[in-house]
């Protein structure tokens, strides 16, 4: 039995399960369009500084959306095992979840290493897109089963 997503096996969906993935689908396409918004602040906010980039306010709008798409990456986390769409779900929404975090890591990291953890950051960020790209397409199908 294939699956939209790729990842084999699709269970019937119904009741919680189907709300969860449509969860992890609209959810992850609200994550995908902030990570945009998140790369936009980025620019913005480093080209707009004035002074140092470490610490700098013109920065302040892009950490608060990265704590934002933090938490979002926890609900679709929940959601994807939830929801259990395709074998693929849980694990691409467990890995976004470990990357997302990882990026606040590296935000924190960039005072005592720059231009690495800066680096690493965009690096992961489109990563990060990638698997909410992933994730959002595994939920094509979401009409339950008769």
């Amino acid at each position: 039995m294939g699956d939209a997503g790729g990842g084999g096996g699709v269970a019937p969906l119904a009741g919680a399960r189907l709300g969860a993935a449509q969860v992890v689908r609209y959810g992850g396409m609200l994550f995908l369009a902030a990570v945009l918004v998140q790369f936009y602040l980025a620019g913005r906010g480093v080209f707009g500084a004035s002074g140092p980039v470490e610490g700098a306010e013109d920065l302040d709008p892009h950490r608060l959306l990265g704590t934002v798409l933090a938490a979002l990456a926890l609900i679709l986390l929940v959601a994807a095992a939830v929801a259990r769409q395709t074998q693929r779900m849980l694990p691409t929404a467990v890995v976004l979840f470990v990357l997302t975090a990882v990026e606040g890591l590296l935000a924190g990291a960039g005072s005592d290493t720059p231009s690495l953890a800066g680096g690493l950051h965009v690096v992961v960020a489109l990563l990060i897109f990638g698997l909410g790209v992933e994730l959002v397409s595994g939920t094509r199908t979401l009409s339950p089963r008769r």
